[in-house]
């Protein structure tokens, strides 16, 4: 039986900063790394954390639209405060990373697996 991953567990399994302050812990069943919004929009799922670092208020209505749990900025990009208040108005957590964007997607991989 698998456990159920959220948004607090890939907080605790990646080491990531908290941007948004309020957020739902949402479940994530799988990366998704895409640096074009377009295609972001039509490929996200409800249980698709989103890496990339693109930082823009459309990134916020992407995630709102297809209801992606988390956001998470690699190479240590940082989002505009209105845009942070944006993202926890729709209770999307913003998440940030050191690390780029395959490496952090990778590392969401294996805690996935590791909950198999």
């Amino acid at each position: 039986m698998t456990k159920a991953y959220h948004v607090s567990d890939l907080v605790k399994d990646l080491n990531l900063k908290i941007l948004t302050d309020i957020y739902e812990d949402g479940e994530i069943t799988t990366g998704y790394c895409c640096d074009m919004l377009s295609w972001a929009m039509s490929r996200l799922s409800g249980t698709s954390c989103w890496f990339t670092i693109l930082n823009s208020m459309n990134v916020i209505a992407v995630a709102s639209l297809s209801g992606c749990p988390a956001i998470v900025l690699t190479e240590n990009v940082r989002m505009e405060e209105d845009i942070l208040k944006k993202a926890a108005e729709e209770r999307i957590p913003v998440l940030s990373s050191d690390r780029n964007t395959y490496d952090g997607a990778a590392d969401l991989s294996g805690a996935l697996l590791s909950r198999r």
